[in-house]
């Protein structure tokens, strides 16, 4: 985490780049109109729109496809639009009720980059989160490398063959790599991490609001409302921002500044030689909201949920693939579990331990799979009785969970979910808040007014204030940067006849052995015609570095010898369009 060190004035240019027409932000990106180019295929582009910046770059991104000959039909539309068209499983295009292609800022579940998540091809949805349908067997073999080998030099190998064949055949376009930008208030210590889904989110136990005595109330603005805070259900830290709080992982990352994994649910762990054997040692004495004791069933539980396919996780498909079936793992203590893996998995320690929160058996084992996502327990609507072992009843008005924070529900006049401080916490509150609230706030101008006016005291990085920071006054604000460990990236529907699969380009028709060379130097085309460091400088106010695959830019594992800046230069992007088939 650094202070940001504002620039004297915001840029007359900058200003006009997030304010003006689409007409004004591409010619002072890209230079005036080249060329035209005849329409050669139609592509429909979802840019979300519930982030200022990206949808200036995104509407910029648009027009440079329509410069190399793409019809474009772009569209602003909310992230509930997008994610049930990219989750069917099917790979129709975008007027068969499936996408083409839409905009995404994205990271790994874990600070550890764990890609075959996202990108092998056996996690596909509905079941699994690769929603862009990579099937690629040089990726593969990558991954399975990644995943499966103990030796750190055979994987650090991996990960470099992971990011050539990316570099080379671009599934994706990564734009840049973000830093994230938030404005805290000035009396406001302890806010040390940005969010990064699942593990990091608001952590307001923490937090020391000057002034305010013992009894602190604190408030977070998040942007977009969650569509499930059941924590299997995430596909976004718009909603790991509420859970977050109230639940807790068998192992956490201890800060962000040294990303280090400690114990949390978990006392410790021994594993096999061979990377396949180990024994969870679960913490004693922890207590649920409801007062009922943690034990070892839970985490049982919480993994047969996820493994079941009737709840429709779309985490079930990589920990099948991790885990072979429930058997591979038992209860073999009140506070131990143990597992037996069918291989060796990098994804075990650093995606199921590191990330997933356990839910509590007592409270949700009476919800039906198919009740949990409307349930109050995802909602935050209402309330509902849990009964303890001893026959105590608990009223729930959000997630049961073991975290520093008891959900109080939702107000939806405020937009507000309120917490209440857990004084139960099995680890010691550092910080003075004792109620707290995860506030949706849309827009950037209506979160730093609300920051200005003390109706909050933090906000999530979505609200791109990267360009306005020179705005910002340090008497009602002070401005913090993180490296995000995130991507921003141009996603396509690799199923698309045309840049997916490219069975409908002139070469793919001409010689079918050639389709998927032919789509690949169609996404080639559109990466060279991204103007990457103009959209750094002038749209992210200078926040961030051009992006080659999807790797933080800063992690180990980002190869920099290899991975050159991608150039902006429509020459070359027309070059690859015609390679494809296609003729000017």
């Amino acid at each position: 985490m650094t202070e940001a060190n504002p620039p004297q004035r915001l840029s007359a240019k900058r200003r006009s780049l997030l304010k003006a027409s689409v007409a004004a932000a591409v010619t002072a990106a890209t230079g005036t109109a080249a060329k035209a180019a005849p329409p050669l295929f139609k592509m429909y582009v979802m840019i979300p729109n519930n982030q200022p910046a990206r949808m200036v770059w995104g509407t910029l991104a648009a027009a440079q496809m329509a410069r190399i000959g793409i019809d474009v039909v772009s569209s602003f539309v909310p992230f509930t639009v997008i994610s049930p068209r990219r989750s069917r499983g099917d790979g129709k295009p975008h007027q068969e009720g499936g996408w083409d292609c839409y905009l995404e800022r994205y990271y790994y579940s874990s600070i550890q980059p764990v890609p075959n998540t996202l990108f092998h091809s056996k996690l596909m949805p509905p079941s699994g989160q690769n929603y862009y349908y990579v099937n690629d067997p040089v990726i593969d073999a990558s991954l399975d490398a990644i995943s499966g080998t103990l030796d750190a030099t055979a994987r650090m190998n991996a990960y470099r063959d992971f990011e050539k064949r990316w570099y080379d055949t671009e599934p994706m376009n990564i734009l840049f790599y973000p830093q994230d930008v938030i404005a805290v208030n000035p009396k406001l210590s302890g806010f040390e991490s940005t969010t990064f889904n699942p593990v990091f989110f608001p952590r307001p136990e923490n937090w020391k609001i000057e002034g305010a005595g013992d009894n602190a109330t604190a408030a977070f603005a998040s942007w977009a409302p969650p569509s499930s805070l059941i924590p299997m259900y995430s596909i976004g830290y718009h909603e790991s921002n509420i859970f977050g709080p109230v639940y807790n992982q068998l192992y956490e990352y201890d800060s962000w500044d040294s990303k280090k994994l400690v114990p949390a649910l978990a006392t410790g762990h021994t594993v096999s030689e061979d990377g396949k054997h180990w024994v969870l040692t679960l913490r004693q004495g922890v207590k649920w909201h409801s007062g009922e004791e943690f034990t070892a069933e839970d985490v049982k539980f919480t993994w047969d949920m996820i493994m079941n396919k009737a709840y429709g996780s779309q985490l079930q498909g990589a920990l099948e693939q991790m885990m072979g079936s429930p058997s591979a793992y038992k209860v073999s203590g009140k506070y131990e579990i143990t597992i037996d893996l069918p291989a060796y998995s990098l994804l075990f320690l650093n995606w199921l331990v590191g990330s997933m929160a356990i839910m509590p058996k007592h409270a949700y084992q009476g919800i039906r799979p198919e009740g949990l996502r409307g349930h109050v327990a995802s909602t935050w609507n209402g309330s509902y009785a849990v009964t303890t072992s001893d026959g105590k009843s608990f009223t729930a008005k959000g997630g049961v969970g073991t975290g520093p924070w008891i959900p109080q529900g939702f107000d939806p006049a405020r937009r507000a979910y309120r917490y209440l401080r857990n004084e139960a916490y099995w680890k010691p509150h550092t910080g003075n808040v004792k109620e707290f609230f995860v506030v949706n706030i849309q827009g950037t101008d209506s979160v730093l007014s609300a920051l200005k006016a003390g109706e909050i005291d933090a906000h999530d990085p979505m609200y791109d204030i990267g360009s306005l920071v020179s705005t910002i006054e340090p008497g009602w604000g002070k401005v913090l940067t993180f490296d995000s460990y995130k991507w921003q990236h141009i996603c396509y529907n690799l199923r698309h006849p045309v840049f997916g699969t490219g069975v409908d380009t002139p070469l793919g028709k001409r010689d079918p052995s050639r389709a998927a060379e032919a789509a690949a130097y169609i996404r080639k085309a559109i990466s060279h015609a991204m103007p990457r460091d103009q959209i750094v400088k002038e749209i992210a106010g200078g926040y961030g570095e051009p992006g080659t695959v999807p790797m933080p830019f800063s992690a180990p594992e980002y190869d920099h010898d290899m991975l050159k800046p991608i150039a902006y230069d429509l020459d070359k992007a027309r070059h690859y369009m015609e390679l494809a088939g296609y003729t000017y």
